[in-house]
């Protein structure tokens, strides 16, 4: 019998850009090389990025239900799948994320360390 199901799926994706800084009189320097070089659509959108410069966005406040491990992001409300099947769940007590097996820890002493629970990772998230 067929079955079909919706999955999310968290995939990271590495992209290399080029981030110039300048100082106003540098930026205004090459507007003016820019300006008089409009040949190609490029150059215009260079020249209209330097005439309106943007102010970085602020990053946003990580939620309290969330933890971050070597620069993943995990969900505190969600379940994770390790390497070897086991489903995991996680709590946060003061500073410190603790991770359970067979049920969402109650309390510090109820769980595994991060350290313990991330040596069988990479973790999946649950989604079904």
């Amino acid at each position: 019998m067929a079955h079909a199901q919706y999955e999310t799926r968290t995939r990271t994706v590495e992209e290399t850009v080029v981030v110039l800084t300048l100082t106003e009189d540098e930026a205004k320097e090459l507007r003016d090389v820019v300006r008089e070089d409009g040949s190609t659509r490029a150059m215009a959108r260079i020249y209209r990025a330097l005439m309106k410069p943007e102010a970085p966005e602020p990053e946003p406040e990580p939620s309290a239900d969330t933890f971050e491990h070597d620069g993943v992001t995990y969900d505190l409300n969600a379940k994770y799948r390790d390497t070897d099947g086991d489903v995991w769940r996680f709590a946060r007590f003061g500073n410190e994320v603790i991770g359970g097996c067979i049920h969402k820890p109650e309390n510090i002493d109820d769980g595994c360390s991060l350290a313990f629970v991330m040596d069988y990772g990479p973790l999946t998230k649950v989604t079904a």
